[in-house]
């Protein structure tokens, strides 16, 4: 069970990685100026009542993080109940 506790581990700490790689990609892509050109010509980005900014870019980036989360924590679990 320690084998697949450590496996789950690595598989958190990748998915972490991946996931805070992404988060700062998406940041500067989002805060750049090739991110929706010509949008300020646009008339409104409101459509019925929801401002439309484009914060689910960020959406990858945080399933991956609750993804490592989520395997950290097993992974946690399942070490510690090997132990008991």
């Amino acid at each position: 069970m320690k084998f697949i506790a450590a496996l789950l581990a690595l598989g958190a700490a990748a998915s972490l990685g991946a996931g805070l790689r992404l988060l700062r990609l998406s940041y500067l892509f989002y805060t750049s100026d090739a991110y929706a050109p010509n949008s300020g010509q646009m008339p409104s980005y409101a459509a019925g009542g929801i401002e439309a900014d484009g914060g689910g870019i960020f959406l990858p980036a945080g399933l991956l993080l609750l993804l490592g989360l989520f395997l950290g924590k097993f992974a946690f679990n399942l070490w510690r109940a090997e132990q008991g």
